[in-house]
């Protein structure tokens, strides 16, 4: 596997556990992700393509894409869970 798409995949997978961790594993509490993702050391159109696959992918939903406002899913509890 590319070293780009390893590392791609390492930060899906942070961008979702520090999700979790953030939010104490809260449904209902919404984050700027670029704000959060610039925190993790990720690139603002990185952290894009991470929420709109995580979205996808139902772990996390969009409130504002433009705005980048997301929060976890109950998927996305339980695979951070699931990984524990």
């Amino acid at each position: 596997m590319s070293e780009s798409i390893q590392k791609r995949r390492e930060h899906r997978r942070e961008f979702l556990k520090q999700l979790y961790l953030r939010v104490d594993g809260s449904i209902s509490e919404f984050v700027n992700a670029y704000e959060f993702g610039a925190g993790l050391g990720i690139e603002e159109g990185e952290v894009r393509k991470i929420f709109e696959y995580l979205e996808e992918k139902q772990l996390v939903m969009v409130d504002d894409h433009r705005a980048g406002i997301v929060r976890l899913t109950a998927a996305g509890v339980d695979e951070v869970e699931s990984r524990a």
